[in-house]
């Protein structure tokens, strides 16, 4: 019996996967060295053309200049009744990790904790699976995520309802994957254990915390670290075959500090505004400069630094919202924007594209052409066509199986278990190739089961594609031929 449908389903699996790298390459972050005026006009055609593109379903920006916000707006819908506005409440990702490095920077200047001192210092009983590098973690080391943990050394998969403590004490369990100290290895959960311990050195919840001393002084009236106080939280969506679909922000209780806060495009850009005046006295000038100095790589604390500080920047990216904060202190210019479109590879390809554009055009440069580049909602069809082909060849193998009982009655048995075997290698074949790309893609921010997880919400399409119409049905014709073996032999 031909296996029609396998060999299709490997081919579309090596080229989904070698494919997706080269999705980005197109644009390039524009080069921070522009002085002439900000075309506002130009600006807004090439955001309605990005989302024209990619079928976003809305955005919020600010631009800033020296001290001053000389734009707000707000594109396309917030839900399907509601307009985006600048005003509109968004969960910002990874943007978080910012807040959480500054309030550990205040607690530091207060004196209440020491930035070089082990993580046990305050909290004794933190461990990792190294005892040795139990004791040497630093809370430096969290904050440049020089730590020595990484995704992929953390296996453990926490229920959405894991406290703060839950998940430091999960930590238990982590393997290193670099020396403590030696290397940058993105580690979301690192920044849990640091809003943790603002929690214990303060005395107040991490989401007071933020309000009383952060938020309030900056004036950030609409951003929360609760997000049950959220009032006018957007929509989020995420994205099936290319069309945006609305879905609900999960929010891990242990995981806010390093990714759930919500704001808007008016909030961050008094935030930024902040950053780039040394933090208008919540922190001295010297731990300014500290926040802002890379340490291995460059990641300094809740920041990324490129081009010896001409460029501040940092991203968030959820299920359903993406976030990017780009501060440009040299020529005394910063944007927000805001998204809620999430899938994960839009964070890697319309992410991109409008970032770069709006880049560009901050920066008094000529942003890439709208039609470079991939659109999303071409991928997620092209997905789309691919699955229904699938299927179509999975249905007529299905019916085929009807039959096959009495022509395996006529196979030669080595024939005969090689029709079976090669309904489960293939598949198996088909998972290895794209885990193992996804694996060299992401390198030790990859975790198998923990991917596996987050796919049916973060990759849907690809989660269907993969599972349900590429390789379960391969195993389920397995098992159905093993159901049918003939009881004699031919």
């Amino acid at each position: 019996m031909k296996r029609a449908v396998t060999k299709p389903a490997l081919i579309f699996a090596l080229f989904l996967t070698l494919w997706i790298p080269t999705l980005v390459l197109p644009f390039a972050s524009a080069a921070p060295n522009a002085t002439s005026e900000i075309d506002f006009a130009a600006l807004e055609a090439v955001i309605a053309s990005q989302m024209s593109k990619h079928g976003l379903p809305g955005v919020a920006l600010a631009v800033i200049e020296g001290d001053q916000v000389t734009y707000l707006q707000g594109y396309g819908a917030a839900s399907r009744r509601r307009p985006m506005t600048y005003q509109t409440q968004m969960f910002i990702g990874s943007q978080s990790k910012s807040f959480t490095a500054l309030a550990i920077a205040q607690l530091a200047e207060q004196g209440k904790l020491d930035l070089e001192a082990p993580v046990q210092t305050y909290i004794p009983w933190f461990r990792v699976a190294d005892e040795t590098a139990s004791r040497q973690i630093t809370i430096d080391h969290l904050l440049h995520h020089t730590s020595g943990l990484s995704e992929s050394g953390f296996g453990v998969l926490l229920s959405p309802t894991a406290t703060a403590e839950e998940a430091v004490r999960s930590l238990s369990r982590a393997q290193l994957t670099a020396p403590v100290g030696s290397k940058h290895q993105y580690f979301n959960l690192g920044y849990s254990v640091l809003a943790y311990l603002v929690e214990i050195i303060s005395g107040e919840r991490y989401a007071d915390y933020l309000q009383e001393h952060i938020f309030v002084p900056f004036g950030m009236k609409a951003t929360t670290a609760n997000h049950s106080a959220a009032i006018n939280l957007a929509q989020g969506y995420s994205r099936l075959f290319g069309f945006a679909i609305p879905m609900q922000q999960s929010v891990p209780v242990y995981a806010v500090g390093e990714g759930y806060i919500i704001s808007t495009a008016e909030d961050m850009a008094r935030y930024a505004i902040a950053m780039q005046n040394g933090g208008e006295g919540l922190v001295s000038p010297e731990m300014m400069r500290r926040i802002f100095t890379p340490g291995e790589g460059s990641y300094g604390m809740g920041w990324i630094i490129v081009d010896g500080g001409a460029k501040i920047y940092h991203g968030g990216a959820n299920e359903t919202f993406r976030s990017e904060v780009n501060l440009y202190p040299e020529r005394e210019r910063a944007f927000v924007l805001l998204t809620n479109q999430g899938h994960l590879i839009d964070h890697f390809v319309s992410a991109v594209q409008l970032t770069s554009s709006v880049e560009a055009v901050v920066l008094g440069q000529n942003p890439p052409p709208s039609s470079r580049g991939w659109s999303i909602r071409w991928f997620g069809w092209g997905m789309g066509i691919a699955c229904l082909a699938l299927l179509a060849l999975h249905t007529r193998n299905f019916l085929a199986l009807r039959n096959w009982k009495q022509h395996a009655s006529n196979m030669p048995a080595t024939k005969r278990v090689m029709s079976v075997a090669m309904s489960f290698l293939i598949p198996t074949i088909i998972l290895i190739v794209v885990f193992s790309q996804f694996r060299a893609f992401y390198g030790n921010r990859f975790n198998l089961l923990a991917n596996i997880v987050y796919m049916p919400t973060g990759l849907p399409d690809v989660f269907i594609l993969l599972f349900l119409a590429g390789t379960l049905p391969d195993y389920i014709q397995g098992i159905t031929k093993l159901f049918l073996w003939p009881k004699q032999s031919a």
